[in-house]
């Protein structure tokens, strides 16, 4: 548990994009791992989408041009944040979507995200508060690795940073 902490401390006191600096909110706020071309964009939240304790959707891409998407859930601040990616499902929309176990067929990651600023972990920002420079995915790259990727070295690191902030 040490090690982990002082990792994810070490982590977070990379030099990250000047982007950060700009005060972006977590719903427009992309966020890559440039090595693998891995980016993630979040969005505002449609009403249908604003249930189960979600805090924030974000759609994914891959190097190759494949496109995945996600979630971030939150437990009314007892637990930590947690995301899902999934590959292959439809993302639900007003009406239906995928069922619970569709949704799990599909999920090609799970795990904790946190925010990082400052050299300090945090919650995932609520919506209108400013976007940190950097998101956490914990286990992203080994899931993924196993998941979708074909070879080692394709998949991003568990650490994204945040490099644009599209208008609203």
């Amino acid at each position: 548990m040490i090690r982990a902490a002082a990792t994810l401390i070490a982590l977070a006191g990379m030099a990250a994009p000047a982007i950060a600096e700009v005060a972006c909110p977590p719903e427009r706020a992309v966020y890559a791992h440039e090595d693998s071309g891995f980016r993630i964009s979040f969005r505002p939240m449609k009403s249908w989408e604003q249930t189960g304790m979600t805090v924030a959707i974000f759609d994914v891409e891959l190097q190759d041009g494949r496109n995945l998407w996600g979630v971030i859930r939150t437990n009314m601040g007892t637990s930590r944040d947690t995301g899902q990616i999934y590959l292959g499902c439809p993302i639900p929309g007003p009406d239906e979507g995928p069922t619970e176990e569709e949704l799990e067929a599909c999920r090609v990651w799970e795990g904790l995200v946190y925010s990082v600023e400052a050299n300090q972990i945090g919650a995932f920002p609520v919506e209108g508060e400013k976007a940190p420079p950097s998101l956490l995915f914990t286990d992203l790259g080994r899931q993924l690795r196993y998941e979708i990727f074909d070879s080692p070295g394709d998949e991003p690191w568990d650490q994204l940073w945040l490099t644009t902030c599209p208008p609203g």
